[in-house]
């Protein structure tokens, strides 16, 4: 791998390891997994279920609080999803009494812009059918990936199969795609959460990870082109494109990288207008070809204020530290410090008075810069007087910058 793809996998690893658990709070998987079901064939059509539903809704406002209503209604009357597929009259009621709590008050039952009660009954008559003739999904799957697994593209003839059944047994609009010539985000999604391991379900393990497609959509598409210039059309051949790009940076877990490139876009860092966009917030900023970070400051001293911080975050921490060097020298910039820790950690400083948003885009520009010259990460730290709640946290969770703030000593 050469050396541009291996700080691309650094940075896109760094940022799963930090948002994966995060990430269930903004993602339809979080219900998914809330469903506590000890029957695999019960978790797999619910799994399914809350995928296909996956789109043209708001996850964070309506699908996450209506899904895990649902589940738990279902686990407070002591039924089962299965139990919805096997009688029409109790998934009727059930869906349209069902109780849930969205941000703006209490709501009940099914809603959806584009899927309505008798849309998701004729699914569950689809699930029905499956049961039937299979035993579960995971049988169906599993007979289907058995035939394809020495194609090249195994998950490709799996799907196709997969598709092909849904709609024999009676699928169609809007639910459930009409060919595979759409991006099939959904389904991808759904193999994704039964094949991968935590924060995904792992619940099948006969298919081989490194073979998924990643859950390609209009903002992924949008997070990879600025991002990594990748020319990519929201069809089949953009899927396989993508996901053969991720394979460079990852050959044997490419989707990982879904948690990362799909949280941009749900955050609202990477807009449909540029111009609107929270570069710095985005935790693949140091990547992307097309962010606008706030203009990094040339190099100049540091003032006598901030000097003053800095010399008070030495006398708290000053066991902590082997070597500070200020005004360290970055190509035409300058990082205020360049701090060793003792336990060998390196770190590029930026000092503020008060946290803000273009300190926090010098920062990651200086993280940049420093592997750029010297072929190795330095994390990035922030010291400060005062950090507001909102802004540290986005900058500790979505960059991964550490931010220090010094306590006023009466």
């Amino acid at each position: 791998m050469d050396t541009t793809l291996s700080y691309a996998s650094y940075v896109l690893d760094e940022a799963y390891d930090r948002l994966r658990d995060v990430y269930l709070n903004t993602s339809v998987l979080g219900p998914v997994r809330l469903y506590s079901a000890r029957d695999t064939a019960d978790r797999e059509f619910w799994a399914l279920f809350s995928a296909l539903i996956d789109f043209q809704m708001s996850v964070i406002d309506i699908l996450n609080p209506m899904l895990t209503g649902l589940a738990k209604h279902i686990e407070k009357d002591n039924i089962k999803f299965l139990d919805l597929i096997y009688n029409v009259n109790l998934a009727d009621r059930v869906l349209r009494e069902f109780e849930w709590l969205s941000p703006k008050g209490p709501r009940r039952g099914f809603t959806h812009r584009f899927v309505k009660v008798h849309d998701v009954i004729n699914l569950l008559t689809i699930f029905r059918r499956i049961c039937d003739t299979h035993g579960s999904l995971g049988n169906l799957v599993k007979e289907s990936y058995a035939q394809h697994k020495h194609d090249p593209e195994p998950m490709e003839g799996v799907l196709r199969d997969f598709l092909k059944v849904l709609l024999e047994y009676g699928g169609g609009p809007p639910i459930i795609p009409k060919n595979m010539s759409s991006c099939l985000k959904r389904f991808n999604l759904f193999f994704r959460w039964l094949v991968r391991p935590y924060p995904d379900m792992g619940l099948w393990n006969f298919i081989d990870k490194k073979y998924l497609f990643v859950s390609l959509d209009q903002s992924m598409q949008r997070v990879i082109s600025r991002a990594f210039q990748l020319d990519v059309n929201l069809n089949w051949h953009g899927v396989l494109k993508t996901t053969r790009f991720l394979r460079k940076l990852n050959p044997e877990d490419p989707t990982k990288y879904d948690y990362v490139l799909s949280r941009i876009s749900i955050m609202g860092y990477c807009t449909k207008d540029p111009a609107r966009s929270l570069c710095c917030f985005c935790p693949i900023a140091n990547l992307c070809k097309s962010s606008k970070l706030p203009k990094t400051v040339k190099a100049k001293p540091l003032t006598k204020r901030e000097m003053e911080i800095l010399e008070e975050y030495i006398k708290i921490h000053g066991e902590e530290l082997d070597k500070i060097i200020t005004e360290y020298p970055l190509e035409k910039y300058s990082a205020d410090a360049v701090i060793h820790m003792r336990k060998c950690d390196e770190y590029v400083v930026e000092v503020e008075e008060e946290l803000n948003y273009n300190a926090i885009g010098q920062v990651i520009t200086y993280r940049y810069l420093y592997h750029r010259i010297h072929g190795k990460v330095a994390k990035p730290m922030i010291i400060c007087k005062r950090a507001p709640p909102a802004l540290k946290e986005a900058a500790q969770l979505e960059q991964g910058i550490e931010v220090v703030e010094i306590p006023n000593i009466l």
